[in-house]
């Protein structure tokens, strides 16, 4: 996993047609490029797919809470078993999440929306209070 988390960071998306994007032959570095209106697409499919993940995550919660029905061996090495189960299947929809988080950051970035956001998340801090003093 840690082979195909460090090539995801070091992807990069690229909006075609744009200053510094990429030309008609590819991008150089292996950047993905698309047009402003795909990545857009493409942005807000990844969202729906984060959306979904998260939504599968809070319905199996009880997939790895299980309580056991009561202090025999069998029930508690059964219960024990299911809930581990379970907890590999919330790590894995954790790791889908975040894997689909790593592309919605990159997009957002190539698309100039986290500096939209980080500007006006400080805006926001500074409006509410005195700018962060605790």
């Amino acid at each position: 996993m840690a082979g195909m988390e460090e090539a995801l960071n070091a992807g990069m998306f690229v909006v075609a047609g744009e200053e510094g994007g990429g030309a008609s032959g590819g991008s150089p570095g292996g950047a993905f490029t698309m047009d402003r209106d795909a990545m857009t697409r493409e942005l807000e499919n990844l969202k729906k797919l984060r959306d979904r993940v998260n939504m599968q995550l809070r319905n199996a919660a009880p997939m790895w809470s299980i309580q056991s029905p009561g202090n025999d061996p069998a029930s508690l090495r059964n219960t024990d078993a299911s809930n581990k189960s379970g907890l590999a299947y919330r790590d894995s929809l954790v790791r889908q999440r975040d894997f689909v988080g790593v592309f919605i950051e990159k997009i957002e970035k190539a698309l100039g929306l986290h500096t939209t956001n980080d500007g006006q998340a400080a805006q926001t801090v500074n409006t509410k209070g005195d700018g962060g003093r605790f």
